[in-house]
């Protein structure tokens, strides 16, 4: 879990003890029962939507690694198909440059995509000598379907940032509703109970990081990244 998010619910469920505890107390002073319901609705709701960040964070991280893995094996495959084209042709450098070979396999999606699409025609022209020179049927099998894995991983990649990204707005939101409900009610409570110390005690903040710094704040720690440092 997000750290930040992570304090703020655990400061608001501390909250909420605290609202229940004294509730005969801050009715008194004109308290609202419908704050303390928006404060468990607040609670409910960022855990909620914390927990559907978390689960969009996790799918782009599989999207990201189908995406790696597509390019890592389309690359070895290439590599495969040049060194078949080597033991086929040898020296023959104007064969040789028909499989592109010497030129630098691309890293990017559409230079794959557009070198398999190239590749797919070549080596089905010259089949019959390849798999005699190292490829197999299935490797001509991959080849035919690499520029279309390669074109759909990178769509699922960019789509899952995408629900990654408004999973995160849609958290944060909620994190933000919940500070407020917080603040609010936590102002009541110092213009209803001012100078009683015993009272205030039990509507502070919560300490961050395990205690030792005394209230806790808004700022503090740093939390981890909302999205994974892989994905691309």
């Amino acid at each position: 879990m997000n750290t930040k998010i992570n304090y703020n619910l655990q400061d608001g469920n501390a909250l909420e003890l605290a609202v229940t505890r004294n509730l005969p107390l801050l009715t008194e002073k004109g308290f609202q029962t419908e704050t303390q319901t928006l404060l468990n609705a607040a609670i409910v709701e960022l855990t909620a939507k914390e927990r559907e960040q978390n689960v969009a964070v996790k799918a782009l991280e599989d999207f990201s690694a189908e995406q790696n893995l597509a390019v890592k094996e389309t690359k070895a495959l290439i590599s495969k198909i040049y060194t078949a084209a080597k033991s086929a042709y040898e020296n023959d450098k104007r064969n040789l440059s028909q499989f592109k070979v010497g030129e630098r396999i691309p890293n990017s999606v559409n230079g794959l995509r557009s070198l398999c699409e190239y590749l797919q025609v070549v080596v089905a022209e010259r089949s019959v000598l390849l798999l005699k020179s190292g490829l197999v049927q299935s490797d001509i099998t991959a080849l035919n379907g690499a520029a279309a894995r390669i074109v759909d991983a990178d769509k699922a990649q960019e789509d899952a940032k995408k629900l990654q990204e408004q999973a995160t707005l849609v958290r944060d939101a909620a994190d933000k509703v919940l500070n407020g409900v917080k603040t609010k009610l936590r102002n009541f409570v110092k213009a209803a109970f001012q100078g009683n110390e015993e009272i205030l005690l039990q509507f502070e903040k919560i300490p961050k990081g395990g205690g030792g710094k005394g209230k806790g704040d808004d700022g503090g720690d740093t939390p981890p990244p909302d999205t994974p440092p892989s994905a691309s």
